[in-house]
């Protein structure tokens, strides 16, 4: 990088005199920044260059050095400097507009400032208008911690290459456009620069000739009126038209071109798309304004300040691809968190207590050859790091409704410090590239806040601020989207980045209003007359203006010798595009235009034809192969004995490929957490407590009156998205819902005589299913291959048992025909393996329906709230679910998966009968088995020609 700013530096290709001097050329614009299309002779000895770029470079040479401040840092000095003026001058012009929006009528004020500087304005003229007399008096603040800004070092390297007598005769300044046209000060830098000696020529344009590219380059920068007449034999100017952006990118990624050494794109992220489809080199492209997903790490972490928190934004801050936080421990708390509903619960608590006391620390097999004693010597190593990081990076496990602001201090210095350290450590090859510009943009985002936060005085700081800080600062930007490869084409993202004559030309883009606007535009009329007479702005003549933008923003006509192609879109993002200047005067003035029009497509006999997969139905049965390696879990539970016997797809899919579409970090539905909390909330009103037995209904009506607490807590360790504002009313009408429930409940268990044994009670029992035998402490094979958890677990006043099974649904006809179907798979499940733990029938099991209220049984139950459904089929299902298990597991075994198909040609139905299996539903209008109306996976039971 030192070479390409300082060429006099490392580089064998220069000449030097006698003297030592060496000689350099200076290929200057102002519009030379980034990259920039240059002939393949220029050498290290030669800079391209934009005015920032030459200040520094003349600094350098002089001795002079200034502290760079980033435009963030920059931006929160100047609010720093307005909130002091606001403080000493109440009543001003801008107070109101600064009370209601602070940072942003702040951004406003410092981009007039920076305008009025660019122009020479040194503060003078508080009579002119009340405004600047409002910039007048900030700066006074500014200017003790800006330090020198960019219209300051110009003036000072002007003085000190006139003052120095600094020797300038090896310079040559090639310059882009004509001198005079340029802004004062950068014109009067230049004339510093030819008074000691240096050569200020114009960079070299294309030749003149007499192709039909030189006619229209005279037509338009001669000012020749009328019309003309172009030579349809000669191809050196062309248009290619298409109907949008997609398109062109499209065909001029597909075809070669490979003669064109200049492309022209402001927007090149979708040819760069094409490209790497297409297998070619990407060219380099960036993304603007994006917020790529590392930038979010500022707001994200920031937004772990609000109260409720909000659970979504956690579960993404634990997932960002780099993070102060070790990935390992994120992804097992962001895990917990999705599966318990929240964040502030025993679970989580437990976890990151396990992270500070080093259990995720990583141990190498050496390491795991130690004694205990000295392996936890080393997870202790690092315990005081983690728990700072915890404190730090982790919103805090209790709740509370103030901010500490000394915490968010604390947050932003940490986050930028880790930030930057990151950076640096990563190297600087093209993967990192993207990585280490985000890294650092969060750097400057966090240092912006902490010098925000210097101007909080009190020891807590509301959110609002927090959030309108943040939304000042955290602004869409342009990013690395491609870096270029190695034999790609050359591209500049605009027309007046070109340094030297380029043969062939594809300008892309020619199309929409390209007038820029003028020189400090947000003056009033009155205001810029005002300062232009006063002279206390040096403003640039407009029409010398006009004339620069004009040239510049016309410069491939200028630098292009061969053909030039201009590229034209109708549309852009489906609405019509505005005309180019240039494309206007064409069609004003070239009589025969339209011969010069193409509408080029892709050639389709280029094209490979795709053969297209008609499969006319679904196969009933599917033959797959390596069913040997397929890992069958050592137990089941009462859902997957079901999942497995009557949709074996899913089964497969789910539980032994672990293919499902909700990630490790995707919160359940709002439906599923309302049931959730419902679960939580009865467990933690209904069941017994110190030991006891069981809870009486008595017990349990008194521990209603904590409802509110105890529902408050809940939903904040299992239900942490009914917080949410979009969830608000969700949340509020679940409170009402589940205390009626509640109530409901408890009449029930008054009306029949119940106490409540246990709530999520565990179960297991062996059913013989020919799982893989599971191991015990001691490394002999457990008995039971079924276990579940039961909702809750009672006893009638005859001591028998009693099975209760929640559920938050509206489908309650649904659970109405499982009993009167006689297939509620959970419920006799339950009463088989409650039954042999407690050596007692269980005689009445019952669905509890929420929000409806109503208990559903094939059994008697009294009450107002009870519904009994008769039954015409008493078969023993759990008997049919026990040979159903073993013949799936025999089917998958051997290779064979059931799919949809004919309900008469599946194997399981055709042996239903003789084999005593669980039998399948059959949908009358499709004709085959009842789909899984939860399932995932009904792609892949589809016909391909309906997807």
């Amino acid at each position: 990088m030192r070479d390409e700013i300082f060429p006099e530096y490392g580089s064998p290709n220069l000449q030097r005199y006698e003297d030592g001097a060496v000689e350099w050329k200076i290929l200057f614009s102002p519009e030379f920044s980034g990259h920039v299309f240059t002939s393949s002779e220029i050498m290290m000895d030669t800079v391209v260059t934009n005015t920032i770029g030459l200040v520094n470079l003349l600094e350098l040479r002089l001795g002079l050095h200034y502290d760079e401040v980033s435009a963030q840092e920059r931006m929160a000095l100047y609010y720093d400097a307005v909130s002091k003026y606001m403080e000493a001058h109440p009543k001003n012009v801008m107070a109101e507009s600064f009370k209601t929006s602070g940072l942003t009528t702040a951004k406003a004020m410092l981009g007039w400032r920076d305008e009025l500087r660019s122009a020479d304005w040194d503060f003078d003229g508080t009579s002119i208008s009340s405004r600047l007399s409002v910039l007048i008096g900030v700066e006074e603040y500014f200017r003790k911690k800006d330090g020198c800004d960019m219209a300051g070092r110009l003036h000072i390297v002007t003085d000190q290459v006139a003052m120095q007598k600094l020797d300038c005769s090896h310079m040559t300044c090639l310059l882009a456009c004509d001198k005079d046209w340029l802004k004062p000060n950068v014109r009067e830098l230049l004339n510093a620069l030819e008074r000691q000696g240096a050569k200020l020529e114009l960079i070299p344009q294309a030749p003149v000739s007499d192709s039909n590219l030189c006619r229209v380059r005279e037509m338009i920068f001669e000012g020749r009126q009328g019309k003309i007449t172009l030579d349809e034999n000669d191809s050196s100017l062309l248009i290619y038209q298409f109907n949008d952006e997609r398109q062109a990118a499209q065909y001029l990624a597909y075809e070669q071109m490979d003669d064109v050494d200049l492309w022209i794109n402001a927007d090149n992220k979708q040819m760069d798309n094409w490209l790497l489809l297409m297998n070619k080199a990407m060219t380099g492209s960036i993304t603007s304004d994006c917020t790529p997903q590392l930038t979010q790490l500022f707001v994200m972490g920031l937004g772990l300040f609000a109260s409720p928190l909000n659970v979504n934004t956690l579960i993404e801050w634990l997932n960002m691809p780099l993070h102060p936080l070790d990935s390992f421990f994120r992804s097992h708390l962001a895990e917990a968190i999705v599966q318990e509903g929240g964040y502030r619960n025993d679970v989580c608590r437990n976890l990151v207590k396990d992270y500070v006391d080093g259990k995720f620390v990583y141990l190498d097999e050496q390491q795991k050859a130690l004694s205990i004693e000295e392996q936890q010597e080393i997870r202790e190593k690092g315990r005081e790091q983690r728990q700072k990081k915890v404190d730090v990076f982790l919103p805090p496990l209790q709740a509370s409704d103030e901010i500490d602001t000394e915490k968010v201090r604390l947050f932003v210095s940490q986050l930028a410090s880790w930030s930057r350290q990151r950076a640096h450590l990563m190297d600087d090859g093209k993967q990192n590239l993207q990585w280490i510009e985000q890294l650092t943009s969060v750097a400057g985002m966090c240092d912006a806040l902490h010098i925000l936060l210097s101007t909080i005085s009190s020891p807590v700081i509301d959110y609002q601020t927090i959030d309108s800080w943040m939304s000042g600062i955290y602004e869409k930007g342009s990013f690395t989207n491609a870096v270029a490869e190695k034999g790609c084409r050359m591209v500049v993202d605009s027309p007046s980045k070109i340094a030297s004559v380029a043969q062939n030309t594809v300008w892309m883009g020619v199309d929409g209003d390209d007038a820029m606007a003028g020189e400090c535009a947000f003056l009033y009329p009155s205001e810029k007359l005002q300062l232009t007479q006063e002279r206390y702005i040096r403003a640039w003549d407009e029409s010398m203006q006009n004339r620069y933008h004009q040239f510049m923003s016309l410069m491939p006509l200028w630098m292009t010798e061969k053909q030039l192609i201009l590229v034209v879109c109708l549309s852009r993002a489906g609405e019509a595009t505005l005309k180019h200047p240039l494309m206007v005067r064409l069609e004003q003035q070239v009589s025969n235009l339209d011969k010069f029009i193409r509408t080029p497509k892709i050639d389709e006999e280029k094209l490979l034809d795709v053969k297209i997969v008609d499969r006319e139905e679904a196969a009933a049965e599917i033959q797959f192969d390596h069913a040997s390696k397929l890992q069958w879990p050592d137990h089941l539970s009462p859902t997957s004995i079901a999942t497995l016997t009557e949709y074996p797809l899913d089964f497969l899919m789910e539980r032994m490929l672990n293919i499902t579409a909700e990630g490790k970090a995707q919160m359940a539905d709002v439906k599923t957490i309302q049931g959730n909390v419902a679960h939580a909330v009865i467990e933690a009103l209904f069941a017994p407590r110190q030991g006891k037995a069981y809870a009486t209904p008595k017990e349990i009506a008194e521990r209603l009156k904590e409802y509110d607490a105890v529902y408050n807590e809940l939903v904040e360790a299992k239900g942490a998205i009914l917080q949410l504002a979009e969830n608000k009313l969700t949340e509020k009408l679940l409170h009402e819902q589940l205390r009626s429930c509640l109530d409901s409940l408890l009449e029930i268990l008054k009306d029949n005589e119940l106490k409540v044994t246990g709530c999520e009670r565990y179960v297991e029992m062996n059913m013989k299913l020919g799982l893989p035998k599971a191991l015990d402490e001691n490394g002999n094979p457990k008995a039971s291959d079924m276990l579940g958890f039961i909702d809750m677990t009672l006893e009638d006043r005859d001591g028998h048992p009693v099975v209760f099974d929640f559920k938050w649904t509206t489908w309650a006809k649904g659970y109405q025909n499982k009993l009167e179907q006689n297939r509620s798979v959970q419920l006799e499940l339950y009463r088989k393996m409650l039954g042999q733990t407690k050596k007692d029938e269980v005689k009445r099991v019952a669905y509890f329906l929420m929000p409806e209220a109503r208990l559903y049984s094939k059994e008697d139950f009294k009450g107002r709230y009870c519904t009994q459904i008769k039954s015409s089929d008493d078969s023993n299902i759990v008997e049919q679910l026990r040979q159903g298990v073993i013949y799936r597991k025999k089917q998958l075994d051997g290779g064979l998966l059931e799919m949809m198909g004919p309900y008469d040609e599946l194997s399981y139905v055709n042996d239903t009968e003789d084999m005593g299996l669980y039998p399948l539903l059959k949908d009358d209008e499709t004709g085959g088995k009842k789909a899984n109306f939860f399932s995932q996976y009904g792609l892949f039971l589809t016909k391909m020609q309906d997807l």
